[in-house]
């Protein structure tokens, strides 16, 4: 497990860089979608701590809000209307915030299709059909919270969470390297994939 998490660290460090370059320009879709990848970003990084500090089901429930931000930055800059976007963008507020509750996650991922590329909307697909349900028993204190922290989490379940963590952090630095308008920047998650392989699920 520590060397999974040391691991898994390394990956983070390398992808965390491409947020030193900055987005391509100020446009509020730009911005948009740049925020939410730094948001998928944090998410990962607390992931990996809770699991650190033995929590487990905590840990869990992240994941989902990971995918959630990540997903919700690529439909902002592939999906989301000029409206949606610049709602998203204005100053919080309760109107603000009621505009925001639509679409859900997975009308994000329905709109996405024929824009986003065709390979990280079958990836967004796969994650929340193998997933999602236990994600949601998670976050809503169900029987896999119940069961699984009541009675102890196998190693390898908590090793999975992580390298699905850190799938999601694969497609995240990808859509924030596409954001840096900058194709060596994106051919060289390519890279870092491959290096980092051994901390990546399979599919990956």
């Amino acid at each position: 497990m520590d060397e999974l998490l040391e691991k898994s660290e390394g990956l983070s460090s390398e992808f965390s860089r491409i947020f030193e370059y900055g987005p391509i320009d100020e446009s509020n879709r730009v911005i948009a979608s740049w925020v939410m990848c730094s948001v998928a970003l944090e998410h990962s990084a607390s992931l990996r701590q809770l699991v650190l500090n033995g929590n487990y089901t905590s840990a869990i429930c992240i994941m989902r809000s990971q995918f959630e931000a990540l997903t919700r930055a690529l439909w902002l800059f592939y999906a989301a209307s000029n409206q949606k976007v610049d709602n998203t963008m204005a100053l919080l507020s309760e109107r603000s915030q009621n505009a925001d509750q639509k679409p859900n996650n997975s009308e994000m991922i329905t709109k996405l299709e024929g824009k986003a590329p065709e390979q990280a909307v079958q990836m967004l697909k796969e994650f929340r059909d193998i997933q999602w349900k236990a994600l949601n028993s998670y976050v809503h204190g169900g029987i896999h919270a119940l069961q699984r922290h009541g009675t102890g989490y196998p190693e390898k379940l908590v090793k999975d969470i992580i390298k699905s963590s850190n799938g999601l952090l694969t497609m995240t630095a990808m859509m924030a390297a596409i954001l840096t308008g900058n194709k060596l920047i994106v051919q060289d998650i390519s890279r870092i994939q491959l290096k980092h392989k051994d901390c990546l699920p399979v599919l990956l």
